[in-house]
C-alpha cells in the first residue's frame, strides 16, 4: 500500500480516530525531527512577531515569485 492509499483510509476513520493515529504517528517520531519541527516553529513565531512589530514587511506570492524571478535572470 502507498501512502496515497494509506491517506485515503485515514481520512475514512471517524475525527476521534484519526487524531489517535496522529498522536501515534507523532509519537513514532525521533526526538530529532520533533527538535527540527520545533525550530521551525520558533522561527515561524520569531517572523509573526517581528511582521506585527514592524521590523519586517511582507510580500504577496506573486510579488515574491516577481522578485525572485528578477534576481535569477540577474
Amino acid at each position: 500500500m502507498d501512502i496515497a492509499q494509506i491517506e485515503s483510509q485515514a481520512l475514512m476513520l471517524p475525527e476521534s480516530e484519526r487524531a489517535v493515529l496522529v498522536d501515534h504517528l507523532q509519537a513514532s517520531l525521533s526526538s530529532h525531527q520533533i527538535s527540527y519541527l520545533n525550530e521551525h516553529i520558533s522561527e515561524a513565531e520569531d517572523r509573526i512577531s517581528a511582521y506585527k512589530a514592524g521590523n519586517i514587511k511582507s510580500l504577496d506570492g506573486a510579488s515574491f515569485v516577481s522578485s525572485l524571478r528578477k534576481s535569477l535572470t540577474k
